[in-house]
């Protein structure tokens, strides 16, 4: 079958599905029919192999599975990862995590913890551009450890340990310089989750929206050590009840900022 039948096909359900078109010229370069091939699209012929593979593209779009499953593939940084539907999808705010740690200047093996890894992005990517940190990152769900597993060996990443745990658990008193969290916290009832349906929902819900900062402020102020920080990706309309958060467990120097898209977004503070 010709790789037209294909296209021609994305172009009828694209009165539906508005990115088909674009997303499916992604889908063939990414599983190597380069672009010269696809602009011969009205005659090429693609194998066996191929056609299964397209077809099962098409089967998951229509059902709404997000490209990067799709893909079993997303870009964080500069640095590829695998995802499947056991943890969450990278998004490109998050990067702004990574960029702030960097900012931090830590000094050569400071102990960085990130809770509720899911699939390794932040720790991994810091690990790559900080290779002299002590890494450790945590998640309660083996599933999500297991993708996180999967890219700490794609990347060759040596710095970083994966650990089982609900939050800070098996951090010891005044043993860290940095805690770092995107934690789940949407309200079990937002509306944000209806376009979410394809996500792990023990990734994105926490009780009244605010129950995984408390908890990890806590640990986190008993973890940290003197001096040590730590920074939050939170929802856009969180901040103030973050904020108390912080100040009710002790932290001091809270500062917030805003994601690409001016909405507040990230919140760090210091244990003095």
């Amino acid at each position: 079958m010709s790789l037209k039948f294909y296209f021609d096909h994305a172009q009828k359900l694209s009165f539906e599905h508005k990115e088909i078109v674009r997303d499916f010229d992604y889908y063939l370069s990414a599983i190597g029919i380069t672009s010269t091939a696809i602009a011969l699209k009205d005659d090429l012929e693609i194998s066996e192999q191929q056609l299964a593979s397209v077809d099962n593209f098409f089967t998951s779009y229509v059902e709404g599975i997000p490209l990067d499953y799709i893909l079993n593939e997303s870009s964080f940084l500069d640095f590829t990862f695998y995802v499947d539907s056991r943890v969450l999808i990278p998004r490109p705010e998050t990067e702004l995590i990574v960029e702030k740690v960097i900012d931090f200047a830590l000094n050569k093996n400071a102990n960085v913890l990130d809770v509720g890894t899911g699939s390794g992005c932040i720790s991994i990517s810091l690990g790559m551009l900080r290779p002299d940190l002590k890494i450790l990152a945590s998640d309660i769900s083996l599933d999500a450890l297991d993708v996180a597993a999967i890219n700490l060996q794609n990347h060759k990443v040596t710095n970083v340990l994966l650990i089982q745990s609900n939050w800070l658990a098996y951090a010891k008193t005044e043993s860290v310089d940095l805690v770092i969290s995107n934690p789940p916290y949407l309200k079990p009832d937002d509306i944000h989750l209806g376009y979410l349906t394809h996500e792990p929902k023990s990734a994105l819900i926490s009780p009244k929206g605010i129950k995984s900062f408390l908890e990890i402020s806590h640990q986190a102020f008993i973890a940290l050590k003197h001096g040590g920080r730590i920074i939050f990706e939170h929802g856009y309309s969180q901040r103030l009840e973050v904020t108390e958060i912080l100040q009710d467990c002790g932290f001091k120097n809270i500062i917030t900022e805003s994601d690409l898209q001016g909405l507040d977004r990230f919140i760090y503070a210091q244990k003095l």
